[in-house]
């Protein structure tokens, strides 16, 4: 009896974590098909250059000179990223978003769109945004070439253009991975798994989405962070503005003083976003409890 309901569990887990992966993997393949289309095109359009004739290596030079020009690449990365939303969007919205119930609209409304859960998702960011800083900080320490090769990668992909780099990263990105990974594959994971499983598992492999170690690394935390609000709140809409805002930071807080880029601030900035939300957390509990308590007397 005990060994039938090992083998369960372990079908199980592994149909939960395989599901999820196919999910993921559907929209990896997803930007990895608008990338070959693009390349596709690029090479179509050398060989109407040359006047229908086709060499490999002047094929390749004349790729490399296309990607290279001014913001070919964070075009290419908005191109990508919007495809990819528009599938990620619908996807959700027919497999959970239309079925969300009266009562979960209701308690996302009175609940979770309030000045007090919003501030804390706002203080939670920063708190995390730096913790990323300094994972990324000692990253950069432990293999300075991994450092080096994700900042050439991350330059490549949204430098160039301010305003384009904002559309990929600040707008489709949010709602891009929050419905691929709070959406579809979290609410995938609730049905296997306890609620506590499920945050470190979807955080994990938000990690894995993002393809790289040093992003890999250092999402993880914010993984757990958007988890926990997606199931706390029943909705991917605050994990969105979350996820939103943190990847906003990225861009404003060069604009900081030095002080405020330090590794000193960055520990001050982690230990008291934490200590507001834990206390915030606290006072919210003591409320809805002191509030049930009116109710029931």
């Amino acid at each position: 009896m005990e060994y039938k309901k090992n083998v369960r569990a372990g079908r199980k887990f592994v149909e939960g974590i395989a599901l999820s992966f196919e999910i993921m993997g559907l929209f990896i393949m997803l930007q990895f098909m608008v990338t070959m289309a693009v390349m596709l095109a690029i090479t179509s359009a050398y060989v109407v250059y040359e006047g229908g004739d086709y060499n490999y290596y002047g094929a390749m030079l004349f790729m490399s000179n296309t990607l290279s020009k001014g913001n070919f690449m964070v075009m290419l990365t908005v191109a990508a990223t919007a495809i990819s939303t528009v599938f990620s969007v619908s996807f959700y919205w027919a497999v959970w978003g239309r079925k969300k119930s009266e009562q979960d609209k209701q308690y996302l409304k009175e609940k979770v769109l309030r000045a007090k859960p919003l501030s804390m998702i706002c203080i939670a960011s920063v708190g995390l945004y730096y913790l990323a800083i300094l994972i990324a900080a000692v990253i950069a320490v432990a293999s300075p070439d991994t450092m080096e090769q994700y900042n050439e990668m991350m330059e490549s992909a949204l430098g160039g253009n301010q305003a384009l780099a904002m559309i990929a990263a600040v707008l489709l990105a949010p709602v891009n991975e929050e419905c691929i990974m709070r959406g579809l594959v979290l609410k995938n994971l609730q049905r296997f798994f306890s609620t506590p499983v499920v945050i470190v598992i979807q955080a994990i492999m938000f990690g894995i989405f993002h393809g790289n170690w040093v992003q890999g690394f250092y999402v993880i935390p914010v993984g757990a962070a958007l988890g926990y609000v997606a199931v706390k709140s029943r909705s991917v809409i605050p994990c969105i503005g979350m996820h939103l805002f943190y990847n906003f930071l990225s861009f404003i807080v060069g604009f900081l003083p030095v002080f405020c880029q330090t590794g000193f601030f960055a520990v001050m900035a982690v230990a008291v976003s934490a200590a507001a939300v834990w206390l915030m957390g606290r006072q919210e509990s003591g409320a809805e409890g002191s509030n049930s308590g009116i109710s029931r007397g």
